[in-house]
């Protein structure tokens, strides 16, 4: 069901039900006031007729044995008798069960399968009963339903109409909207516009937007990931089908020698791609949305030690502590690897590696350092974009990049300084979660 039929249909039947529901108390209070008022009218006819007898002189309305016939409509009946039960004037003789004598005030009576409505008039010596035949009430009662029912009924069908064209002309923008993403190109991610739309439907346009807007990161992540990877694996690749097919035509040690550079060539090409998948899901949020197990400082920096084999030439400064860094532990140790396989790849051979762990009042700052020669500003400006190796091709060039990627995951902010025998000074800043000493 469309949502306009859902709508009209909700609406209408509720419509239908209030408006019926008022129609019938409304006809019900009309029928309770028209019998008041008939009955009152028929009280009124008794005390008029009263009031003419009081006038009249009693030989004129003849005696018992010759009562007095007045002429009147066949659905009303009247009589005028003593209080003894001698019938003095009136109407309709057949009608003697109905207008007998009987208590004061209203009765209902039946004669030949007629319903009367009666009123008995007590006055001096008199006693007058007038009666209406219940058929021309409801007769009455009939025409003023009738004559109400119609206008209620033209009514409720114009006020159908007029919900069906209310919920149409409401629903339009909605028509716009599918009509434009009918009519668009399956490669257009761009935000649909929510000017001129109706506040209600502009959260649902926001949310749409959002969602294409991730679409759109998440198909430009993927394409850069598959041309990096196309880009950085098209050489290893090529290295190793060359040395392996020398290895198939030689002997000796120019056979051992290829299948060593095959054999480095795929240990470059496992870790690049290791590289690659780590940015890709860093940019993809991937291990943001998982859950943060934050290790402290030392620990992640003995692990990272321990993975690159550089303990010996790191000279570490306030790693005892148990700071603690709003940053997944797996991630820490993960940014420590790279920077420490970049010092030592890129600084000075043998040189030693400075550690510095500080902690300020909501940040935690970690720099390493390497000697070696100064690095000029342009230079180290691109220094975290992919793929720049410098003069050592045995990278990945994305070490830093990763890096980069982390901290900015965490909320905190890298820099790097290279000069005055520093070859380069990275400085990690993350939130700090915890401080003890």
């Amino acid at each position: 069901m469309s949502l306009r039929l859902r709508l009209v249909a909700t609406l209408g039947i509720t419509l239908v039900l209030l408006w019926g529901i008022m129609a019938a108390w409304l006809m019900r209070d009309v029928s309770t006031q028209i019998e008041r008022s008939l009955d009152q009218r028929l009280a009124q006819s008794a005390h008029m007729v009263a009031g003419l007898l009081r006038n009249v002189p009693a030989a004129a309305l003849g005696d018992s044995n010759d009562p007095s016939l007045i002429p009147s409509p066949g659905g009303v009946a009247c009589r005028v008798s003593s209080l003894r039960g001698q019938v003095i004037a009136g109407t309709h003789p057949e009608l003697n069960d109905v207008l007998k004598a009987d208590a004061e005030g209203y009765s209902y009576r039946d004669h030949n399968g007629q319903r009367w409505r009666v009123y008995t008039l007590v006055d001096d010596d008199k006693r007058i009963t007038v009666a209406d035949r219940i058929r021309e009430r409801e007769s009455l009662l009939s025409q003023v339903r009738r004559a109400a029912f119609y206008p209620f009924l033209l009514a409720l069908v114009g006020s159908l109409v007029a919900l069906w064209w209310g919920v149409t002309r409401g629903l339009a923008p909605l028509s716009r909207l599918q009509r434009r993403l009918s009519g668009r190109d399956h490669g257009d991610l761009s935000p649909l516009p929510v000017r001129g739309l109706p506040s209600e439907i502009r959260p649902l346009i926001d949310g749409f937007n959002t969602l294409l807007g991730r679409t759109e990161r998440m198909l430009e992540m993927e394409q850069r990931f598959t041309d990096d990877a196309a880009h950085e694996l098209r050489t290893p690749l090529t290295a190793i089908r060359t040395h392996l097919q020398i290895a198939d035509r030689v002997e000796g040690d120019r056979r051992r020698e290829a299948m060593q550079q095959a054999e480095a060539g795929v240990e470059r090409l496992t870790r690049t791609l290791d590289q690659l998948l780590m940015l890709a899901r860093m940019e993809s949020e991937e291990m943001a949305r998982g859950k943060l197990e934050p290790v402290a400082i030392k620990e992640a920096l003995e692990a990272a030690m321990n993975e690159t084999a550089s303990r010996d030439r790191c000279r570490v400064n306030g790693a005892d502590t148990e700071w603690r860094a709003e940053v997944s532990g797996a991630l820490l140790v993960t940014a420590l690897r790279n920077l420490l396989e970049n010092a030592m790849r890129h600084g000075e051979p043998g040189g030693p590696i400075d550690i510095d762990i500080h902690a300020g009042v909501d940040m935690l700052s970690i720099d390493i350092a390497n000697q070696g020669d100064t690095i000029p500003p342009d230079r180290l400006a691109r220094l975290s974009e992919r793929f720049l190796r410098g003069n050592h091709p045995q990278g990945s060039g994305l070490g830093l990049s990763i890096v980069e990627a982390i901290v900015i995951r965490a909320g905190g902010r890298m820099t790097m300084v290279s000069g005055n025998g520093v070859g380069l000074r990275v400085t990690l800043q993350f939130p700090v979660i915890k401080s003890e000493r």
